[in-house]
């Protein structure tokens, strides 16, 4: 695997320019750095990109991301987390780090295989690690129809396949959806999207091929919130950087046997996809944390702004946008805290019980918090002016005189823009994102049931009904 190590950004932006294949709105993007949407995902990366998120790696003697640093105790995963949410609380924006979730997952679940797929992983895992490469996680299959298994979809390229073996690796087939920051990624990490059956075996499969792989096809979703500001003061984020997804296509992929990690093993992929999940929901309750916080300090300005913050049902409001974040922190700390060790790697795993409670509390509640901020502010969250017209000389002294409140109206109006953009123009994208990225709340649910240890519940109920007797 022939890799050059990143260390700054503008080494970073250097590797985009590797002819992959991306489409936005059906045009063929040459280079994705001087695109005028995707160019703001690569802008986000800047963040990602900075070495003080850098630390000495002992083992490859090499400075590279804190994110593949390995966890071996409860401190490191809450350090983990605190990275997470340090990274959002600086770029205002959702950076998951999707791929470097995947690395520890897949370094557990292969270490338990046949030798050959664990010296591949580990020799994989290094030359990234080594060279500070971005990895998006390609986890979730378009699946066709909900009701069948992948061996028995009508077509078969509705799950990520395999469809030839070769003496020097396979080709596969398919692909994935919902492939975050693919578009700017070095490489794509495949992971196996749910649990297999007996006759799922070729869909039974991990592995990775860097982003300009022949017949790999990105088609990235609209930037929707970027392309509706359009004026810098309605796009105080989305006008700066961007997020975004993919559409992953597989079209007859080669991938050489030292980028396979699990091949078609049911019980092996199955567990990967389980796994996975922790790390990826730890990540998930930290960036949602940061987000929160962020919507507390506007929440809390909006309302000294309306001069209502001594309003009770404000404050209720208010204190909603507090547990909201608070709740979500304390998982994720938990889920640090009361971590597991792998026998086998030393590696410290999330907690499975904190984890999905957290993250399905932050699903079922994140409508809420939109209320709450709706309340506070009121419908100017949606009605105020447009950027142009705070620009227009003739136009701006009225929305001064207007729209001022318990401060000045420019000031004011300036803090409902920022609100319009977070409920509207990103709300639209960030709604989606807290109640279904990184799972389903169904997911959630199925997991906190299977796992839950009911033990000593039912004991306690048991001892009751023994001196019924």
């Amino acid at each position: 695997m022939e890799s050059a190590m990143i260390t700054k950004f503008e080494e970073y932006k250097n590797s985009l320019r590797d002819g992959r294949e991306v489409y936005y709105r059906g045009k063929k993007v040459d280079d994705v750095t001087k695109h005028p949407i995707l160019g703001l995902q690569v802008n986000l990366m800047e963040y990602y990109f900075n070495e003080k998120y850098y630390y000495d790696d002992p083992v490859l003697g090499v400075k590279t991301s804190k994110f593949y640093k390995v966890p071996r105790s409860s401190s490191d995963l809450v350090e983990r987390s605190k990275l997470t949410y340090d990274l959002t609380i600086e770029s205002g924006m959702l950076l998951p780090h999707i791929g470097s979730d995947a690395i520890f997952s897949t370094m557990i679940s292969t270490s338990k295989l046949e030798e050959k797929y664990g010296e591949r992983f580990t020799n994989y895992a290094k030359d990234v690690t080594k060279n500070n490469l971005f990895l998006a996680g390609a986890q979730i299959d378009v699946k066709g129809d909900r009701r069948l298994r992948p061996s028995q979809q009508e077509d078969p390229d509705m799950y990520v396949h395999v469809v030839e073996e070769r003496a020097d690796g396979i080709i596969v087939r398919g692909a994935k959806i919902h492939t975050t920051y693919m578009a700017v990624a070095n490489e794509a990490f495949v992971l196996p999207g749910r649990a297999f059956r007996e006759g799922d075996e070729d869909y039974a499969i991990c592995f990775a091929v860097p982003a300009n792989a022949k017949g790999l096809k990105l088609m990235a979703r609209p930037a929707i919130a970027t392309e509706a500001a359009l004026h810098d003061l309605e796009g105080v984020r989305t006008r700066k950087r961007s997020e975004g997804e993919t559409l992953t296509i597989f079209e007859n992929v080669f991938v050489p046997w030292e980028r396979v990690f699990v091949y078609k093993d049911i019980a092996a992929a199955s567990g990967l996809a389980l796994l996975f999940a922790l790390w990826h929901r730890l990540s998930a309750l930290s960036y949602r944390t940061a987000v929160a916080e962020h919507l507390i300090g506007l929440g809390k300005l909006i309302a000294e702004a309306n001069g209502i913050d001594r309003a009770s049902h404000i404050q209720k409001d208010i204190t909603d946008l507090i547990s909201f974040t608070e709740i979500q922190r304390m998982c994720a700390k938990m889920t640090a805290y009361e971590c597991h060790m792998d026998k086998k790697t030393g590696i410290a795993v999330p907690n499975n019980i904190y984890t999905n409670v957290g993250k399905l509390y932050s699903n079922e509640n994140y409508l809420n918090i939109m209320r709450s901020l709706i309340d506070i502010a009121g419908g100017i969250a949606i009605t105020a002016p447009s950027g142009d017209d705070y620009a227009n000389e003739e136009l701006k002294p009225y929305i001064n005189k207007y729209l001022r409140g318990a401060i000045p109206g420019g000031d004011r109006f300036k803090l409902m823009l920022i609100l319009r953009e977070a409920i509207a123009l990103l709300g639209g994208e960030e709604t989606v994102i807290h109640i279904h990225a990184e799972g389903s709340m169904q997911a959630s649910i199925i997991e906190l049931y299977r796992s839950y240890d009911f033990t000593e519940p039912k004991r306690l109920i048991e001892n009751l009904l023994s001196e019924m007797e």
